[in-house]
């Protein structure tokens, strides 16, 4: 996995600009309840029905926040935050001001449109809206569609690692980046 961080501003957010921009509306939602039925329907049965039933559920009871980018009303994409902890063990140790971004969808209708972009860029916002410290997101080495979306967010290299669970515990080893041409601020 190809780790990032951002720190966010003390004051008026520098991401503004992109999210401007954006023909796309965003909605943050804090438990199942606020959902409509469509957009459940959506999210739950575009991949595995029953793990993402389940996954939905134990995300917003541990307290995590769901994304939602529209656009023309239509639901476009997702993503998932969740503030001073992640929902598995991690490759980084987050502070309890810290947010950690995780699972972003795009739906294939919607891609090569600037989606996810918008999406992470109207959350660093709200995240400095919030008073968050950093904001950390990772993607798959192979997934080049997100490393490049995510080169046009506010997001800098961390690093390269890969976890594994021994006896109860997750151990990580770091390296680097294998794929050439993604050039990231570090």
């Amino acid at each position: 996995m190809v780790l990032f961080y951002c720190d966010l501003p003390r004051q008026a957010s520098p991401f503004n600009a992109v999210r401007a921009a954006s023909q796309y509306t965003v909605e943050r939602k804090y438990n199942q309840e606020e959902l409509q039925s469509s957009d459940s329907d959506l999210i739950v049965n575009f991949w595995n029905t029953e793990t993402s039933k389940r996954l939905l559920y134990e995300r917003f009871r541990k307290g995590a926040s769901l994304w939602l980018v529209r656009f023309e009303g239509k639901l476009a994409g997702y993503g998932w935050t969740l503030t001073g902890c992640t929902i598995e063990p991690h490759y980084y140790p987050l502070g309890t001001n810290d947010i950690h971004l995780f699972d972003f969808l795009v739906f294939p209708e919607y891609r090569g449109r600037g989606v996810n972009p918008c999406l992470v860029t109207h959350i660093l916002d709200q995240m400095t809206a919030e008073g968050r410290t950093r904001a950390y997101i990772e993607a798959a080495e192979w997934n080049l569609p997100q490393l490049a979306s995510l080169r046009k967010t506010g997001f800098q290299l961390l690093g390269v690692a890969r976890k594994r669970s021994l006896l109860g515990r997750t151990v990580v080893a770091w390296g680097t980046l294998r794929k050439r041409g993604l050039f990231f601020k570090t």
